[in-house]
């Protein structure tokens, strides 16, 4: 199907289905705050999260991408839990904590960021990966990714973006910068999940440790340091651990 981006795997289903462009089950609200699509640059516009869709997919390749959508919605899950469970606990007497232990599945959730980048960019004025074949489609390969049938190569995937005493705000937000090269290919995606600093590179060579010299970044952003398919994220409250994700890798 012509308006389907993942119409190189063949078999696309006659009809096309209205994609949320950023799952619809992350959030809570029914009404979103959005900013820099092309309506919505300078300032942020309120919408339904019901309108934030487009019709990039065909209604089969949309519901194979169903277990992707929900490992995202319960990594969302995870660290909004994860920020409920830091204000209860601030507000205690300081002890030696019961610790909590969470799971994310770091494969499903590296798909979703490539699902989610497509999705943004689809039929916009860049190509994603190389070789860059078509202007606004992604590579063959990044659609094999974004369905399971192959793997990210070498170093390209997902790094955790953090550095030491960094202040976490985490809210139900999603932010996406693409990373361009010649301001005309996207290389990446520089993501900000719930406040967790994500970057996606599809560049095999390894990431740099840090993103200092990166233009356009903010100073977190420049002060962060990354780190390859993390392991996981430890929380203290007070001198003691409190909680710990882990992320499952293959």
């Amino acid at each position: 199907m012509k308006n389907c981006w993942a119409a190189v795997l063949g078999n696309c289903s006659e009809a096309i289905s209205k994609e949320h462009l950023v799952s619809k089950s992350l959030f809570k609200d029914t009404v979103l705050s959005v900013q820099g699509l092309p309506w919505c640059e300078d300032k942020p516009k309120k919408i339904g999260i019901a309108s934030l869709t487009s019709k990039v997919l065909c209604v089969k390749h949309n519901n194979a991408l169903s277990e992707v959508d929900a490992a995202g919605a319960h990594a969302f899950d995870v660290l909004r839990e994860m920020r409920r469970l830091s204000n209860v606990r601030r507000k205690l007497q300081p002890k030696r904590w019961n610790v909590v232990r969470f799971t994310i599945n770091g494969d499903l959730l590296e798909r979703w960021f490539l699902k989610t980048m497509i999705n943004i960019t689809y039929s916009g004025a860049y190509s994603s990966g190389l070789p860059s074949q078509y202007i606004g489609k992604p590579t063959k390969e990044l659609v094999q990714i974004a369905f399971g049938h192959q793997r990210f190569q070498g170093k390209s995937g997902l790094y955790a973006a953090a550095f030491v005493g960094q202040l976490l705000y985490s809210s139900d937000t999603v932010e996406f910068t693409p990373l361009l090269k010649h301001e005309r290919h996207i290389m990446g995606a520089f993501f900000s999940f719930r406040g967790f600093r994500f970057l996606l590179s599809l560049i095999p060579e390894a990431a740099p440790k840090t993103l200092k010299g990166v233009r356009g970044l903010s100073e977190d952003w420049a002060n962060s340091r990354l780190l390859y398919h993390p392991e996981k994220i430890n929380h203290k409250i007070g001198k003691h651990l409190s909680h710990v994700v882990r992320f499952s890798w293959y």
